[in-house]
């Protein structure tokens, strides 16, 4: 099973809903109606399945840590650093990315590469890790 599909699984499990449609202001989105949580995804924005584990963990991330904020809601950083976090812990552990250094991997996109993920993804991966307190509680 790939990781998009156990993304998927983990969702139906959870009981969220994710859709396929055309999103003008974003990629993805995460909902919550009447007490229930949908994700919204337009995959004619994305070119690779890969790209779509992203955006699917990410938004799963915001269900996961309960980070959902109001459209225009300025305080929203918090809330898109814990489901970024989120979506890098599910998708490259901190093994993981060990592992990618000791293959040699020193540029953004020899990382990206290795992992199999987005160049941007992978930029955010290499800061989150550089950060020593987070190396430190995956250990």
């Amino acid at each position: 099973m790939t990781i998009l599909e156990t993304l998927y699984e983990q969702a139906r499990a959870d009981g969220i809903a994710v859709e396929h449609f055309p999103l003008p202001e974003t990629v993805s989105v995460c909902v919550l109606v009447e007490g229930k949580r949908y994700i919204g995804i337009d995959r004619t924005q994305l070119e690779t399945s890969y790209e779509e584990a992203e955006c699917l963990a990410h938004e799963l991330g915001h269900c996961r840590t309960d980070t959902l904020y109001a459209l225009g809601e300025k305080n929203r950083k918090k809330s898109e650093q814990r489901a970024t976090e989120w979506a890098i812990l599910r998708l490259i552990p901190y093994r993981r990315f060990q592992k990618a250094l000791k293959n040699g991997c020193r540029e953004v996109w020899e990382f990206a590469e290795e992992l199999g993920i987005s160049y941007r993804f992978a930029e955010k991966v290499i800061a989150y890790y550089a950060n020593p307190t987070h190396r430190l509680t995956q250990s």
